[in-house]
């Protein structure tokens, strides 16, 4: 019986640790989304506009072609399993897919896609506008931007 009661604490010790292994090797399939993570995904977003830091609206023809692009070709869907798909405005069908992801508590959405990479810096996210901000090329010279997104409601 001594033996037994010397043996118990070693064999809970492994269980815990096995089951802890177990945790780590399988996460969670189904994850807690955010409110900011729900509103992404609710609809596909279509950049509207481009703005400098006070809301000037940059005209489209000192955008660059990827800027514009993304302005007049395509809409931007955010997927629950965090992969995100660029479709065309006018076919609906997907040109372009890549991952994204809410960062640094919801502050920063990083985006990989061809053609429509990097970290952004979110601004705003609500029901009826996604700003976020980054830096591009605006008549030919790097400036930070606020670029604005409106959902496209079916």
């Amino acid at each position: 019986m001594r033996r037994l009661l010397l043996i118990a604490p070693l064999f809970l010790a492994l269980f815990l640790v096995a089951c802890d292994k177990d945790k780590k090797e399988n996460p969670d399939p189904n994850p807690q989304l955010s409110e900011k993570d729900k509103i992404l995904i609710n609809y596909p977003w279509r950049m509207s506009d481009v703005t400098d830091l006070n809301g000037k609206t940059i005209p489209l023809n000192l955008l660059n072609t990827q800027t514009r692009a993304i302005k007049e070709v395509m809409d931007i869907q955010f997927l629950q399993n965090n992969v995100t798909k660029a479709i065309d405005q006018g076919s609906k069908q997907v040109i372009n897919g890549g991952t994204w992801y809410l960062k640094n508590d919801d502050k920063m959405l990083d985006i990989k896609i061809s053609g429509f990479s990097g970290e952004f810096g979110v601004v705003e996210i609500s029901n009826s506008k996604l700003k976020l901000k980054s830096k591009m090329p605006v008549d030919k010279v790097e400036q930070e931007t606020i670029m604005v997104f409106e959902p496209v409601i079916k």
